[in-house]
């Protein structure tokens, strides 16, 4: 009996928080430990492994570390690119990985006459498992690999066959955490033994006509809020352990132990700034946040007041003073009856964005005459232009901020005071 493991998602570098920065890296440390103890055959990583494809040295130190002590426990890794640390012309520290031999790609493509995509695969030396696979790529844009792959290679190969994918799948929408990109499972080639799935931060498996095993590890911590707050809930993170010969004997979670989490949920519908200040104040106090994460979550239509009076910033320091690890404060469904944006139509994104501010900047109070009426929405145009410029090819957070900054406070002709 043979054994493999599927982990995903791992995002190591997303982390800014120095405490948020161990947990992300002792929880990876864990399961890789745990497949050296329990001495796998390989192990599948289907994308984002990093959450760029070039992290910072700290984060490469200590991948290489780690996979360095699978290459030396013999333990072969198979990998293809996730959305995150994809690089289309292969400058990305998963290839740096592959070149020291700790990794192998599995996304190996022969050449085809037509426009057609033909994959090679890789046999795993010990096993004989035929490995292969697609990388995941922006916004959904690896639609277009599948829609030319050459299934019918793929699906005439005999033995014992794993697919690598990062990509999600339709008939999984309502299972598995909400994505804007889905593709059909019919895209993928039918009759493979496992298809190891990334993307999706939830565990699923599930079992089609054609496409037995269809298995999402999940994310292991990562640190999004949607998932932080699905940790704080009770969500099990983990990797999968797969127990096969010629053919699948068992699959099964083997869950990772992240941090502590404290929970606050609070609705402040028909209640007013002061009432929810008190209220979320009293909230704080009866929790224990010392060397957790606290999630806050609040959501309504405040009677009176502004949402920006709820003093959030308060609450922030009253956890900080008790030793919080982080705190995450989730207010997009919270709104307020003294404003309210008036929605508006449109032929096109920038004609939407144009009249919405033309509808609600009447609701403006200003002396700068500038700021309002037509001028005020060509200024607004510009400086959402301004604010949703992405990053830079290597630009540090910092970087970008400050830039964002800089160009926005031009923009408005303000100077910014560095005194």
């Amino acid at each position: 009996m043979y054994s493999f493991a599927h982990l995903s998602d791992v995002h190591l570098g997303f982390q800014k928080n120095v405490p948020l920065q161990q947990i992300e890296e002792r929880v990876f440390e864990d399961a890789i430990d745990q497949c050296i103890e329990r001495k796998v055959d390989f192990v599948l990583i289907p994308g984002d492994l990093f959450h760029v494809n070039i992290p910072e040295m700290r984060v490469q130190k200590f991948a290489v570390r780690k996979f360095r002590q699978l290459h030396e426990a013999d333990i072969p890794v198979y990998v293809v690119y996730g959305s995150h640390d994809f690089s289309p012309v292969s400058n990305s520290v998963i290839d740096l990985l592959t070149e020291a031999g700790y990794l192998t790609k599995v996304s190996k493509q022969k050449q085809s006459s037509d426009d057609r995509i033909s994959l090679e695969f890789t046999k795993d030396s010990k096993t004989g498992a035929k490995i292969v696979g697609l990388p995941g790529l922006t916004a959904g844009k690896e639609l277009v690999y599948y829609e030319n792959l050459d299934r019918e290679s793929l699906e005439s190969e005999d033995g014992f066959k794993i697919f690598l994918f990062h990509a999600g799948l339709a008939e999984l929408k309502s299972e598995v955490s909400a994505k804007t990109d889905f593709m059909p499972i019919s895209l993928l080639p039918k009759g493979f033994d496992y298809y190891a799935g990334g993307h999706m931060h939830t565990h699923t498996l599930e079992k089609y006509p054609d496409y037995p095993n269809i298995v999402y590890p999940g994310t292991l911590f990562s640190g999004y809020y949607s998932d932080l707050e699905e940790n704080a809930k009770g969500r099990k993170r983990g990797f999968v352990l797969v127990q096969f010969d010629d053919k699948i004997q068992k699959v099964e979670f083997v869950p990772i132990d992240n941090v502590g989490y404290e929970i606050i949920e609070y609705n402040a519908d028909k209640k007013n700034v002061k009432t929810v200040n008190l209220d979320l104040a009293k909230s704080v106090k009866e929790i224990d946040p010392g060397n957790k994460i606290v999630i806050i979550k609040v959501f309504g239509e405040l009677a009176s007041g502004k949402t920006s009076e709820i003093d959030f910033t308060a609450l922030r320091e009253e956890l900080k003073q008790n030793n919080v690890l982080e705190v995450k404060i989730n207010r997009t469904h919270l709104s307020s009856k003294d404003y309210n944006i008036t929605p508006a139509s449109g032929k096109n994104k920038d004609e939407i964005e144009t009249n919405v501010f033309k509808e609600n900047i009447g609701d403006v109070r200003l002396e700068q005459k500038e700021l309002l009426g037509d001028p005020g929405v060509k200024l607004a145009k510009k400086l959402l232009q301004e604010l949703g410029q992405p990053s830079l090819v290597n630009e540090k957070k910092a970087q970008y901020q400050k830039r964002i900054e800089e160009n926005a406070m031009e923009l408005l002709e303000l100077k910014i005071d560095d005194s």
